[in-house]
């Protein structure tokens, strides 16, 4: 029999489990709206069980005690599932238990353990969850559990050797700790590079909770450097201290990270893109239909495929937590295929609701576009999880062999882009289309992160001709060289011309082609005094997404006698640049201004291109920014 912690030491990290049924009186503060959406059985995938009250992820306010517990201690696993109010589990709570796992796990009946996971609608605040996904993790184990005391030891370790760490943990408050990772996660040097800053998503952590999945982020990227890009690992930590200790989350995560494979995890960049396009390519192929339907929202086939770039973050940013630890029950068992049954159903299930082109659902998707459409969709999801489940599972002809065949053609195409050399590799169909055809033009391929292979020959046809005949490198991004403008000078100053390519939060990509070397910003002029503007009229802005455009310099119109009116001194303002902040183009606006973190910019007509904002919104938030150069 395992032992049930006391009630102090359950769940200390979260504010989930913080209710009237779970740890005796609370204040509860509800919308009545939210209390008759509650009530409706239909709209409400919570069990009979759990009621209301245990709803907490969905209360406007509640209130209960927090557990103590310092890192590596804080809660163990719970032995026991929720009970009712009066001490009691029902029998829906209980579902399948604990023992019957095990001795399927021990008997190697892997189609009986799927069932049972599949099928066991636990709630999320059923404690059950907190042993169901510790043994799951640890059936992967290949090299067993890390000794006890290892993870302490290892913090104590990482955070001394980081006196930047060390300060941030002990000088400033929780609440400023917090702050510092939700509002600026450029700023929080020690997480790792492989972390995505703009989806640190912590649901429903307390303030402890957010201090301890850093903690347990650090550790893994301190014994596992071989990981260079995993944006999944911090939602998982996250979700995981929801229901077990700090340490054995950390645990529970390296037996993910070692899987054979990649089982569970993608950990490199060109790993997540062919995550996103094996997606793409199974959606096309297995749910036909569906994916015909989202053609009617786009005008380029392009924008479709650009949608499945956010194909992860459907599940993990979007859906509602009832239905997310669902998914992650069977994902903790059976890999990362369930992920892309469950992305497939969502498209399925949004066809299916924005079929008549007059509902509200289509109206969000022609006003706002595609990927706001999707988002919102997944966040107010009109099925339960288990019909969810239940349309992903039941996705035809979907072998694990079928999907794991095209990951690794569509992994091998990737990897085979940076291998192409040679005259006789040159195929003369990319002319045909209007596209380059030097050796250089090949090897663009691998040249940026943030653009399709057609966006880039497009971007790439864009070019002054002699330029085309240079060796592209990508000599900055923030996902690997940080942000900070000082080293984007010290990075670009040295090249000319160079692509600056900013990609925003809400998917937009646009940017600029810099003739001029960025060091001519320390130049001086006749006067003596450094110069505030400089570059050429070979200048140019673009948008890529959601529409390719280009908009050169105005005086080319009046070179080719399209204008007869002089041309002002507000038409040449190329360049800018200093310490604080980067600008291209001038005159009653900045086409593009970017901070000195290079987190927040702008973007508004200006005399020089006389071109329209380059986002939506005017003001933008960077996702990433990429400079491609030139020797």
């Amino acid at each position: 029999m395992i032992r049930r912690p006391p009630r102090s030491t359950l769940f200390p990290y979260t504010t989930l489990f913080r209710s009237g049924s779970l740890y005796g009186p609370s204040q509860v503060k509800m919308t009545e709206s939210l209390s008759q959406h509650l009530s409706r059985r239909d709209s409400c995938p919570f069990q009979p069980h759990v009621g209301p009250a245990a709803s907490a992820f969905l209360l406007v306010e509640a209130t209960g005690g927090s557990g103590g517990g310092g890192y590596g201690s804080g809660g163990g696993r719970a032995g026991s599932v929720v009970s009712k109010g009066n001490g009691s589990p029902s029998k829906a709570a209980m579902g399948g238990n604990l023992a019957e796992l095990q001795d399927l796990l021990k008997a190697g009946k892997s189609k009986e353990v799927k069932t049972f996971v599949r099928e066991n609608d636990w709630s999320p605040t059923n404690s059950i969850r907190s042993h169901l996904w510790f043994e799951l993790c640890r059936h992967h184990s290949t090299d067993g559990m890390s000794s006890e005391g290892f993870y302490s030891e290892t913090v104590d370790q990482v955070f001394g050797r980081n006196q930047i760490m060390l300060a941030v943990m002990q000088s400033r408050t929780l609440g400023q700790c917090v702050k510092e990772i939700e509002e600026r996660p450029e700023e929080c040097a020690h997480l790792p590079s492989f972390v995505d800053q703009v989806n640190v998503l912590s649901y429903f952590l307390t303030e402890k909770g957010n201090l301890a999945a850093r903690r347990v982020i650090c550790v893994l990227g301190y014994t596992h450097p071989d990981i260079t890009y995993c944006p999944g690992l911090y939602p998982l930590t996250s979700l995981f201290l929801h229901y077990m200790s700090e340490e054995d989350a950390y645990n529970s995560l390296c037996t993910l990270v070692r899987s054979r494979q990649g089982k569970f995890l993608h950990q490199t960049k060109l790993g997540y893109e062919a995550a996103w396009r094996t997606v793409y390519t199974l959606t096309k192929k297995h749910a036909k239909a569906a994916f015909a339907h989202l053609g009617k929202f786009v005008k380029t086939s392009d924008q479709v495929e650009r949608l499945f770039e956010s194909w992860y973050w459907w599940i993990f940013k979007y859906l509602p937590f009832t239905h997310l630890v669902r998914v992650v029950d069977c994902y903790l068992y059976e890999g990362k295929k369930v992920l892309y049954r469950v992305a497939m159903a969502l498209v399925m299930l949004f066809a299916k609701q924005s079929a008549k082109m007059d509902s509200v659902l289509s109206q969000e998707a022609l006003n706002f576009g595609l990927r706001q459409a999707i988002q919102k969709f997944c966040q107010d999801i009109p099925v339960t999880p288990s019909k969810l489940l239940k349309i992903a599972f039941g996705i035809r002809s979907l072998s694990q062999k079928n999907i794991n065949n095209i990951l690794l053609r569509i992994e091998m195409g990737l990897k085979s882009r940076t291998l192409i050399t040679g005259p006789a590799s040159i195929k003369r169909s990319f002319s045909s289309e209007g596209l380059p055809t030097s050796q250089s033009q090949i090897n663009i391929h691998m040249s940026s992160h943030t653009l399709t292979v057609r966006e880039l020959l497009t971007l790439w046809s864009w070019l002054p001709t002699r330029v085309t005949m240079y060796q592209p490198e990508l000599v900055y991004t923030t996902e690997e060289h940080g942000c900070s403008l000082l080293t984007f000078y010290s990075r670009v100053q040295n090249y000319e011309p160079t692509l600056l390519i900013i990609k925003t939060t809400d998917d937009e990509i646009f940017g600029a082609y810099c003739s001029t070397k960025w060091s001519e910003k320390d130049t001086k002029g006749e006067t003596g005094q450094k110069r505030t503007y400089f570059g050429t009229g070979e200048t140019f802005l673009f948008t890529i997404n959601p529409e390719m455009r280009k908009y050169p310099w105005v005086g080319l119109r009046h070179q080719e006698g399209s204008e007869t009116t002089a041309l002002k001194h507000s038409a040449e303002l190329f360049m800018a640049a200093d310490n604080k902040m980067l600008t291209i183009g001038g005159g009653s606006g900045q086409a593009i201004w970017i901070d000195e973190n290079i987190r927040f910019g702008g973007t508004s007509r200006c005399d020089t291109f006389d071109n329209p904002p380059l986002s939506e919104s005017r003001n933008f938030e960077c996702k990433v920014v990429e400079v491609i150069g030139f020797k």
